[in-house]
């Protein structure tokens, strides 16, 4: 009778795992290390329940919830869409049926990738979060459930936390190609105005175009779905009148006369304290943000000693993933004047 084949999804492989994470693989017998699939940097595959708990989790952030998503383990090319869907305007009724009709701008397939091209290349890159435990509690043979759900929990908070960090400021090379740094490729880059006020009104006027700039604004579609990037280097100045952008949500009127309240903000270290020509706030729409990831094979590393302390264990957890903004008038970075 043949062996009957343990999968992540089932109990025994949980109870194997639950021993890999107490004892490291010198605890398991040689049918279990091979059910793990423990790989020789010691890394090991954790149950789908971790999966399952990581896409749980993201549901409930306030970025990853809104991002486009697509699970791959390969690469390939996406383009991003570099111009305004635009209409011609001033057009008589009767010459609709024309040629002189409304059109329309399509993105184009360019031969450079990054910020500065007109596509970009998804191909995964490791996303790391560790923690470190002593060895007295993973010993603990009747705390062997709790660890495993402590262990799960910080590693989950900090994937997610570095995932976050990268898709507003990654580099794009070793990370994910943060929407900041986007914005600073594309030129996408207003103005506040008058250095010596730098307030609210200077904000959303730079965000709507209605400086002197020649650079095109938010898009309205963008500017109501946007999250709100507040360069955390401000908090250093509590003066509203000084740095309003300090407030906690973002409204104003449009030229039309619609009323926007409540855009959702998050504090980031954008760039250096907001002297002249620093960064106050970046508008970022997450809808128009792809991450391709295989959160799926979700592994966790067991280093005993190694870089900790003599009574302590440190655990890598590591993810792949990789991201990009798809449309670059979907951001925006707002600099003091």
């Amino acid at each position: 009778m043949g062996e009957t084949k343990i999968t992540r999804d089932s109990e025994q492989y949980s109870d194997i795992y639950r021993t890999f994470l107490r004892r490291g693989a010198r605890g398991l017998t040689d049918v279990e290390a091979r059910a793990l699939t423990i790989s020789s940097g010691g890394t090991a595959l954790a149950p789908t329940g971790w999966s399952n708990y990581i896409d749980m989790e993201i549901a409930e952030d306030a970025i990853l919830s809104r991002v486009q998503k697509i699970e791959t383990p390969n690469a390939f090319v996406l383009p991003i869409y570099a111009e305004d869907a635009t209409v011609n305007t001033n057009v008589a009724e009767s010459a609709l049926g024309t040629q002189s009709s409304p059109t329309f701008a399509k993105p184009v397939q360019g031969t450079t990738s990054g910020t500065g091209g007109t596509y970009y290349t998804f191909a995964q890159k490791k996303v790391s979060a560790w923690v470190k435990v002593s060895n007295e509690l993973l010993n603990d043979s009747k705390g062997a459930q709790d660890v495993e759900e402590f262990l799960r929990r910080v590693l989950v908070a900090g994937l997610i936390g570095e995932v976050n960090r990268q898709i507003l400021i990654g580099n794009g090379t070793s990370e994910c190609q943060g929407s900041f740094n986007s914005a600073k490729g594309y030129s996408r880059t207003a103005s506040t105005g008058v250095a010596t006020t730098n307030t609210m009104k200077d904000v959303i006027s730079a965000v709507w175009g209605a400086t002197a700039s020649a650079l095109s604004p938010l898009a309205y579609e963008s500017w109501i779905n946007s999250v709100a990037v507040i360069n955390s280097r401000l908090v250093a100045s509590f003066d509203p009148s000084f740095f309003p952008v300090l407030f906690p949500s973002f409204r104003g009127t449009m030229v039309n006369g619609t009323t926007v309240e409540g855009l959702p903000t998050v504090y980031h270290r954008l760039s250096t304290t907001a002297t002249s020509g620093d960064t106050l706030v970046h508008f970022f729409n997450p809808a128009k943000y792809l991450l391709a990831h295989s959160f799926g094979a979700f592994s966790v590393a067991r280093y005993s000693e190694a870089a900790a302390d003599t009574n302590e264990t440190i655990f890598v957890a590591s993810i792949r993933c990789d991201g990009s903004i798809t449309d670059k008038f979907s951001i925006l970075n707002v600099n003091r004047a």
